[in-house]
C-alpha cells in the first residue's frame, strides 16, 4: 500500500494542525451521496491500486482548485464538522474520553500523497489570483493581472491547450464564479490585463474547448456594452449554450461544444453560483457541474477537467469564516463526485486538490479565547455576507435606519446581542453578548456603511481599518466578532504569501509528493502524459 512520505520540516507545524485527528467526511453531491465510510474506502481502494503507477498514463485527469484555500481553509472545516458532528464545544463542556476534540475533515485530505507548492509570482511574494492561474496552468511565473503570458507578454500554452493539441484530450472547464474569472481564463486565456474581460470572453470562444460550466460572462457586450454578445459569438462558433435547469439536466456526451450557464446568479456584477450557505434546495452547485461536464466530456474519451471553488477566496477577502467553511464544503461534493468516478475507473484516474493561494490570513486561534475554540457558535450565521449586504445593510443606508433597530437583525442572523438588549442578562450562554467596545465598533463601521461606497472607497484609512475591497465595514465588523468569538483569526482582506496544499489520488499521484513550486504542477501533469 502506497505510503505518505513526509512534508519538508518548514511545513510541518502548518502539516501538523491539517493531519491532526484525520478522519472522513464524504458530504452531499446532487449526482452522488456517499456516506464517510463508503468514501474513505473508495479512496482507499483506488490509492492501493495506484501504489505503483509507473509507466501509466492517466486517461481521465481532474484539476480542482480552491481559489483562497490553503491549510488553514481546510482545517476550518475539518474542525467545525468535528464540533457539530462530535458536540464539543470547548470549555463549556467537562473534559472527558467522549468529548476530546475530532477533526472531520475534508475526503481530500486523506488523499494518499500530500505535497506542498509556493504561490509567489514573478513581481511580488503575495500573488493574485491571475498570475496564480497563470503559473498552475501554464508553468511560468508572471506579473500580478496577467493571464496566459510571461512577464515579458509573450503567449504561453497552458496544460489544457497542449493537452488538447498534442494528445488528443477532450477539456472541460468548471467554476462557481463566471467563466471569466482569473482562475479559469488561466487556461483557455491570453492577455495582459485580467480585467479585460470582453476579450476573455473572446478566448473562451476561440479555445475551441468541448465544456464550460458555471457561472456567466462579466462583460458580455464589452465594457462599453457596444459589442456583439459573447453568446452569439459562442453560438456562431458552434457552442450549444444551456442555460435553463431543464437543459443542463439534459446535457450528455451527445451535446456537443456546450457552455453551461447556471440558471440562478447573483447580482450582475458577479453573475457567478450563489453561495452555498445562500443556495435553496435544488440549486446547482459546483458538483452538479462537474458531473456535466463528465457526461458531456464521456468516459469513451480521455479528458482533462480543471474545477474552481471560486468563492472560498471571495468569502475570505470579506472576512467571513462560516461562509467560507461552506465554501469548502461546496469544493469537497465536488470532488467526491470525481472520486466516485475514479472508483469506477481506478487505473486510468488521476485527481489533483490545491489553492491558488490564501486569502484572509486565516487562522485557528484567536488571542481572546487562547487555547478554547468555541466553533459551534458559529451556526447562529444564516447567510452570507453578500446577502446581508445586498438585502439588508443597502435598506438600511437608503432609509437612514437607526443602528438599534439594524442590530435587531444581527441579533436574528449572526447571534449578537447588544447588552442592553432585555434578554442579554437571561441568557445561559453568555458567548455572543457584546461588550461596550464591540458595540463602539459596531456603531463606527455602522455609520461608515451609511455611507455610499462611491465616496468612502478612496478613503486610505477605510481601507487598513475596514477592506481594500468593496465591502460594507458593518458586515465586516459583525464577521470578525463572531470569528474571534469562536476562536478563528484574520489578519488581511487580501491575499497572503502561504504555500498551498497539492492533493493527489489515483494514476501518477506518486509526481506529486514533496514541496515543490506552482509552476511544477502543470509540469508533473505533462511528463506523465509525455507532453514535450
Amino acid at each position: 500500500m502506497f505510503k505518505k512520505r513526509h512534508l519538508p520540516l518548514q511545513l510541518v507545524a502548518v502539516c501538523v494542525a491539517i493531519f491532526f485527528c484525520i478522519s472522513f467526511i464524504a458530504g452531499y453531491s446532487p449526482t452522488t451521496a456517499r456516506s464517510d465510510n463508503e468514501t474513505a474506502y473508495e479512496i482507499s481502494s483506488i490509492a492501493k491500486t495506484n501504489a505503483d503507477p509507473t509507466g501509466v498514463k492517466p486517461k481521465y485527469i481532474f484539476l480542482f482548485i480552491g481559489d483562497g484555500m490553503s491549510f488553514p481553509q481546510a482545517t476550518a472545516l475539518g474542525h467545525y464538522n468535528g464540533t457539530i458532528e462530535h458536540n464539543f464545544v470547548g470549555t463549556l463542556a467537562k473534559p472527558t474520553r467522549e468529548n476530546i476534540p475530532q477533526a472531520e475533515m475534508p475526503s481530500f485530505v486523506s488523499f494518499p500523497v500530500v505535497g506542498a507548492a509556493t504561490t509567489y509570482d514573478a513581481s511580488k511574494f503575495i500573488t493574485d489570483s491571475a498570475s496564480a492561474a497563470t503559473a498552475i496552468a501554464c508553468s511560468v511565473k508572471t506579473l500580478d493581472g496577467a493571464l496566459g503570458v510571461d512577464p515579458y507578454n509573450n503567449r504561453v500554452a497552458s496544460i489544457a491547450e497542449q493537452l488538447k493539441s498534442q494528445a488528443g484530450y477532450k477539456i472541460g472547464i468548471v467554476t462557481s464564479v463566471s467563466l471569466d474569472h482569473a482562475t479559469p481564463a488561466g487556461f483557455y486565456a491570453h492577455l495582459p490585463n485580467r480585467n479585460s474581460f470582453y476579450e476573455i470572453g473572446l478566448d473562451l470562444i476561440t479555445s475551441n474547448f468541448d465544456f464550460f460550466g458555471g457561472g456567466g460572462f462579466k462583460q458580455p457586450t464589452g465594457k462599453a456594452n457596444n459589442q456583439t454578445n459573447l453568446i452569439d459569438l459562442a453560438k456562431q462558433a458552434g457552442y450549444h449554450v444551456a442555460n435553463t435547469y431543464e437543459d443542463i439536466k439534459a446535457l450528455n456526451s451527445r451535446s456537443g461544444k456546450t457552455i453551461a450557464i447556471n440558471p440562478v446568479l447573483d447580482n450582475p456584477g458577479d453573475v457567478a453560483i450563489n453561495y452555498n450557505i445562500d443556495r435553496n434546495y435544488g440549486d446547482l452547485a459546483l458538483a452538479d457541474y462537474v458531473q456535466k461536464a463528465i457526461d458531456v466530456l464521456g468516459e469513451k474519451n480521455n479528458f482533462f477537467i480543471m474545477a474552481e471553488g471560486g468563492k472560498i477566496d471571495w468569502s475570505c477577502h470579506a472576512n467571513d469564516a462560516y461562509t467560507t467553511i461552506q465554501e469548502v464544503k461546496d469544493l469537497e461534493r465536488a470532488v467526491n463526485v470525481a472520486v466516485e468516478f475514479a472508483r469506477q475507473h481506478p487505473k486510468e484516474t488521476l485527481i489533483l486538490v490545491t489553492g491558488d493561494h490564501e486569502t484572509g490570513g486565516f487562522t485557528m486561534g484567536y488571542n481572546g479565547t487562547q487555547y478554547d475554540t468555541y466553533l459551534y457558535l458559529l451556526q447562529n450565521q444564516k447567510l452570507s455576507f453578500k446577502k446581508f449586504a445586498d438585502e439588508y445593510v443597502e435598506q438600511y443606508r437608503n432609509n437612514q435606519v437607526p443602528f438599534e433597530t439594524a442590530m435587531a437583525d444581527v441579533k436574528s442572523l449572526f447571534g449578537l446581542v447588544l447588552p442592553t438588549d432585555p434578554e442579554a442578562a437571561g441568557l445561559k450562554d453568555q458567548s455572543l453578548v457584546l461588550t461596550g467596545k464591540e458595540v463602539a465598533q459596531l456603531r463606527d463601521a455602522y455609520a461608515v456603511s451609511m455611507i455610499p461606497y462611491e465616496q468612502r472607497h478612496r478613503d486610505k484609512e477605510y481601507k487598513t481599518t475596514y477592506s481594500m475591497y468593496e465591502h460594507e465595514p458593518f458586515q465586516i465588523v459583525i464577521t470578525r466578532i463572531l470569528n474571534s468569538r469562536s476562536g478563528l483569526g484574520w489578519t488581511s482582506t487580501a491575499h497572503t504569501g502561504l504555500p498551498v496544499a497539492v492533493y493527489a489520488l489515483g494514476t501518477g499521484q506518486d509526481a506529486f509528493n514533496g514541496f515543490y513550486d506552482n509552476t511544477d504542477i502543470s509540469k508533473r501533469i505533462k511528463a506523465l502524459v509525455g507532453l514535450q
